[in-house]
């Protein structure tokens, strides 16, 4: 039986074969793998070079079903069509040849593709799964920068699971959430939507800042799992130039404007759970700090190592790693007394996982390098921590919060850590 070349031997086999094709030093070279796993070349002009004719020849051979026959392996492109490609790209140099690697997936492309949005600061909160208090931190620490005097934006972005429009009473509610928004500005008309969309919870109005919360889902908001399965969409392009027309930044683009009508000195953005365009959108296109929430499982681990080496594949960690933050969610109190090494434990998985994933090789004598000793209390793997309290998890809305029992509980130390590591001030 011929032994198959599976998914994860493409990239390594392309670049053999066109190490073997005999194209000169100085050259440029673009690969495009489609959604079915399939290799093409792209060409900017109809003239074949014969080094390419050589490589269509070998791909066959070198990638079994996932070649095309030679006579279909080339795709033409318009010169402005590649320079748009080029952010995608992963570039390799092969015997001085420039090949550039792009990728046509559904999903994981965009956890793959750094931009940054200049603005206030902005928090993202991240986890692989829910259950983690996610969403109640959001809604704690909204309260605690408001009564810093922190005029506090917060936006909804879990929208298969949303909560934080609890934090607003059916009265506060606004007309309109993102859903509507997202869905609307597919017919170009979101921007009425925006004076509409900002909640003031009762509950801060004493406070000195302010909390604004945009939901998911606004007062008016009907027919949402219809909406839903719209919100996701690109709109067409107008051009080869309106690249902001993907989903990313149509993102990039509420948030931009939201910013511009509320003047917030601090946005929080809660994210969906899971590796999915949502989390991909807030993560990796945005100037913002991320917190990864986490428990001490190796289910956390492996999903957080896997998001780690797709960064590191794509040749983005260098962009965002500076920017993450690993938070300790539900961890047992001191008091209870159940498992006293759950703290050390934890801060030893997640040095591990950023030393091997994120962390340059070398040693804090070496200038210039992103390290971290597994003790540093400074380090991004060692964690904002938050306890687990009895009760937090039934309450039955986020306005029902009473932020003065739970903050020394659960909170006591996070919040303290979040205002000197983090907000700066």
């Amino acid at each position: 039986m011929t032994r198959i070349v599976t998914f994860q031997e493409i990239w390594p086999r392309v670049l053999d074969a066109v190490h073997q094709s005999g194209l000169s030093a100085g050259s440029e070279l673009w690969i495009l793998r489609d959604l079915f796993g399939r290799i093409s070349v792209l060409l900017s002009s109809e003239e074949v070079p014969e080094p390419v004719s050589r490589l269509l020849e070998r791909l066959p051979t070198t990638l079994g079903a996932h070649a095309y026959p030679p006579d279909r392996g080339i795709l033409f492109l318009e010169p402005e069509a590649l320079k748009v490609l080029q952010p995608e790209a992963v570039t390799h140099i092969v015997d001085g040849v420039k090949i550039h690697l792009v990728d046509r997936e559904i999903t994981a492309r965009r956890w793959a593709t750094i931009s940054d949005l200049p603005g206030p600061q902005r928090f993202v909160f991240f986890a692989l799964k829910g259950g983690l208090g996610r969403s109640t931190t959001v809604a704690v620490l909204a309260a605690h920068l408001a009564r810093k005097g922190e005029r506090v934006l917060v936006m909804d972005f879990d929208l298969e699971s949303p909560s934080l429009s609890s934090m607003l009473s059916p009265e506060e509610l606004p007309e309109f959430g993102v859903v509507e928004w997202l869905v609307e500005d597919l017919v170009d008309q979101a921007d009425g939507l925006l004076p509409n969309m900002v909640g003031r919870p009762f509950w801060s109005v004493g406070f000195p800042g302010e909390v604004m919360v945009v939901p998911a889902c606004g007062k008016a908001c009907q027919e949402y799992l219809a909406q839903l399965g719209r919100a996701y969409l690109d709109k067409p392009f107008g051009s080869l130039e309106e690249v902001s027309d993907e989903w990313v930044g149509r993102v990039r683009r509420l948030v931009k404007d939201l910013e511009a009508y509320t003047e917030p000195t601090v946005v929080l953005l809660d994210s969906r759970n899971g590796l999915h365009d949502a989390a991909a959108a807030l993560i990796t296109s945005l100037q913002a700090q991320v917190l990864l929430f986490a428990v001490d499982s190796e289910p956390t681990w492996a999903g957080y190592r896997l998001l780690f080496q797709h960064w590191t594949q794509n040749q983005v960690i260098r962009q965002i790693r500076e920017r993450l933050w690993l938070v300790a969610a539900l961890i047992p109190p001191p008091d209870l007394d159940r498992d006293r090494d759950y703290l050390p434990r934890f801060r030893e998985h997640a040095w591990e996982l950023f030393r091997e994933g994120l962390y340059d090789e070398g040693s804090l004598e070496e200038e210039g390098l992103f390290w971290f000793g597994q003790d540093d209390e400074s380090a991004p793997h060692n964690p904002l921590r938050i306890y687990w309290q009895r009760g937090l998890l039934a309450i039955p809305s986020f306005r029902s919060l009473n932020f003065e029992e739970i903050s020394p509980g659960a909170y006591g130390e996070f919040l303290p850590q979040f205002d000197q590591r983090l907000l700066g001030r």
